[in-house]
Order: structure tokens, then C-alpha cells, then sequence
């Protein structure tokens, strides 16, 4: 005998499977993002800023920006020339002026002294020796050194070094590169001077010696 089969049941269409819950990673956050960012941007917008609106300005008012670049300018130049008595750049720089207590400190005494010694001017060296008590030779001084006794070149005179002493002397060092013609070709040589002055009513020489007078060394 053969049983019926037993009816199978619907499954129930209105049950709706659960949805997949999905997991989100969390994002990471962007470099700009950080607090070390954060914190230098709000240290450098405003400087930035600041120099954008600066520019802005320049673009907007270019006579007024030439006019106040020119002041300002003229103010350095003002403020170096009556601390230094210098121009920038060097312009118009006197070597011998030894800028000692707002003053020449015997610069140009020294100055004409070698001069004359190069020119081989004695009467002039006998003038400025005039306040040493043991003054050299001039005559013999320019027989050795002169350029036109002893036939050298005087190539350059640079003064080394200006010490004001506590006595109100002054000690400076004046170099001079030489140079001869040879029958093997040119020689060169280096010849530096001491000189004592003072500058009290007037500029005195009171001491010349010379320190050095040799060949350079190759």
C-alpha cells in the first residue's frame, strides 16, 4: 500500500534575511591633519599672511614703497659714515685715515712720510722728521728704498694694522710690495714700516724704524 507523501511546507516569504553588518576601519588621518601640523601652521600663517598683504601693498603703492626703500637707505649710509666715517662698499675709503678718537691719528703724516720716501723727496722727510729726536738719513733711506735711487717699483702701500696706545700715541703698520727688474726677470720684495705718531694740537711724527725688508717667501 503505498502512503502519501506528506506535504512539504512553504517557506515564508515575508521573513527577510538579516543584512551583513559591515565593519569600517577607521581612516587614517592626513599628514596636515596632525597636531604638530596644526600647530606649525598656526605659528607660520600669520607671517605668511602677513607678507602676502605686504606685497599686496608693494604692487598697490609702488612710489611710496621706492620712496621709503630710499630712506631707509639713506639712513644706513648716514648712520655708517658718521660712526665709521666710512662709506659702504668702501667708497671713498681712505687707508691712512686711523680713525682714532674721531680723528686722522697721524694717518697723513705717515702717508706723506712714505711718499717722499718713494719719490726720494728728503727735504720733505726732514720737515715731518722734525719732531724725532734720532731721525734717520733720508738721504740714505732714499738711496735704499727710493723708486728713483734704488730703482724699485712701489706696487702697493697697505697699512696693517692702527694701535692706540694709553700714552694717546698711536703704533701702526704700514706694508709695501716692491719690485725690481733683474736680468733673470722681476723680483718681488716686502718692506714694512713702524711709525709712532701723536695728535694733540697738531699731527707729530716722534718714531719711524724699519721691521722688515725681505723677498716673499714662494
Amino acid at each position: 500500500m503505498i502512503s502519501p507523501s506528506p506535504t512539504q511546507q512553504q517557506p515564508d516569504r515575508d521573513v527577510k534575511p538579516e543584512p551583513k553588518k559591515v565593519k569600517s576601519t577607521p581612516t587614517r588621518k592626513r599628514t596636515g591633519q596632525t597636531p604638530l601640523a596644526l600647530f606649525i601652521k598656526a605659528i607660520f600663517r600669520p607671517l605668511f599672511k602677513g607678507i602676502y598683504y605686504l606685497l599686496r601693498a608693494i604692487q598697490t603703492h609702488k612710489l611710496v614703497t621706492l620712496c621709503v626703500i630710499v630712506l631707509l637707505l639713506g639712513s644706513i649710509v648716514a648712520t655708517n659714515y658718521f660712526s665709521t666715517g666710512q662709506l659702504p662698499l668702501g667708497v671713498g675709503n681712505d687707508p691712512f685715515n686711523f680713525h682714532v678718537h674721531g680723528k686722522n691719528g697721524g694717518g697723513d703724516t705717515v702717508k706723506n712720510w712714505l711718499y717722499a720716501l718713494r719719490d726720494g723727496d728728503s727735504a720733505t722727510m726732514s720737515l715731518i722728521d722734525k719732531a724725532i729726536s734720532q731721525p734717520p738719513n733720508p738721504d740714505q733711506l732714499i738711496s735704499q728704498f727710493s723708486q728713483t735711487k734704488a730703482h724699485l717699483t712701489w706696487k702697493s702701500i697697505n697699512v696693517t694694522g692702527v694701535y692706540p696706545e694709553a700714552d694717546t700715541t698711536i703704533d701702526s703698520f704700514v706694508e709695501v710690495d716692491l719690485s725690481a727688474t733683474g736680468p733673470g726677470g722681476n723680483v718681488s720684495g716686502i718692506m714694512i714700516w713702524h711709525f709712532v705718531t701723536i695728535t694733540q694740537t697738531s699731527e707729530l711724527l716722534l718714531n719711524v724704524n724699519l721691521v722688515d725688508f725681505r723677498a716673499p717667501l714662494r
